[in-house]
């Protein structure tokens, strides 16, 4: 993504929304003016929406909502924990991060995916990291960061 935004910029490509497997970077703005938005991972069927705006910024989600597999009876997560070479146990479904590129949004949404929901929001927080994490389970709520709020459209 970041690497396709670099070569539009080279072209004298003033604005784009570039979408390369879920990674997204918003560079520019839309003819009218208005940021690329940009719908996020609701979690739960019924959820309200969430949009957000990708203004000179990327977005990156992670988790086992879309990459999952079934070994003996068991749903797993597509991602490795590296503290024990296996797949991630109790993993979030899905985790969102949006970062000054595409590269960073990725390795932040994979990592707090590692982490869990609620060590991967503290961790978040405790950076200034615009992060949201959605829970397994019918009617889980979000836990987002306060720098994620603030990239929210209402």
């Amino acid at each position: 993504v970041d690497a396709v935004i670099e070569l539009l910029r080279a072209r004298g490509i003033t604005a784009a929304l570039v979408d390369v497997g879920g990674e997204l970077r918003g560079h520019g703005r839309k003819i009218d003016g208005s940021p690329w938005r940009v719908l996020v991972d609701a979690g739960d069927e019924d959820a309200d929406p969430c949009v957000v705006a990708l203004d000179g910024v990327a977005i990156a989600t992670s988790g086992p909502r879309w990459h999952r597999y079934e070994a003996d009876g068991r749903e797993l997560s597509h991602t490795i924990d590296p503290r024990t070479g296996a797949p991630v146990a109790d993993a979030p479904v899905a985790v969102s991060v949006i970062a000054a590129d595409a590269m960073h949004a990725d390795a932040w949404a994979t990592a707090l995916t590692v982490m869990g929901v609620e060590a991967g929001a503290a961790f978040a927080a405790a950076r200034g990291l615009a992060a949201r994490l959605v829970p397994a389970g019918d009617g889980a709520t979000p836990c987002t960061t306060p720098a994620f709020d603030a990239c929210v459209l209402t």
